[in-house]
């Protein structure tokens, strides 16, 4: 077999030869790339991992301080899909939506579970991964607090100003 692909890749044109040389090229580029940010993860990498493990921790804590959740951990999925899915198209984002989804949290019991249930997320720009993935509040920051290119972050100011008068203790 291993003839028949050397006698096979010898009988190409040259121009052929090139595109599998560069093709080969690329695939072993792209399959180790992932093995290396799988063994060697990025700092933000780490840090979404200590984000989810410090989430869980928390979480416990305010359940432990008599804190109850004002809904399913169902709701907070779709509120977190809700939230992702307003805001990550380059074009057509629902801000608004956003915003009202974070002001239907009614205590630090609420916006721990939606943040474990948001998770991180991968943003997109035209269908295109941009940048690493990111956590809830660091993915509103990026979006809700650089509209129109960061001249305006009224969103961000009106979400804090409501969770604090309920009493939450997070910002974003």
């Amino acid at each position: 077999m291993e003839n028949k692909v050397y006698q096979y890749y010898k009988d190409l044109p040259p121009w052929a030869k090139g595109v599998v040389v560069v093709g080969g090229v690329v695939v072993v580029y792209l399959v180790g790339s992932r093995v290396y940010r799988a063994v060697f993860p990025t700092a933000e990498q780490r840090k979404n991992r200590e984000l989810e493990k410090n989430i869980d921790s928390e979480i416990s804590k305010l359940q432990g301080n008599g804190k109850k959740a004002s809904f399913s951990d169902s709701n907070y999925n779709t509120f977190a899909n809700t939230i992702y899915n307003s805001m990550r198209y380059a074009v057509g984002d629902d801000y608004g939506t956003v915003e009202l989804t974070l002001k239907r949290m009614q205590n630090d019991l609420d916006v721990a579970k939606l943040i474990k249930a948001f998770g991180v997320k991968q943003d997109y720009f035209f269908g295109i991964p941009a940048g690493d993935k990111m956590d809830l509040f660091t993915y509103i920051q990026k979006e809700l607090g650089n509209e129109y290119g960061g001249l305006t972050n009224y969103r961000v100011k009106r979400i804090n100003e409501d969770w604090k008068k309920k009493g939450i203790s997070y910002q974003i």
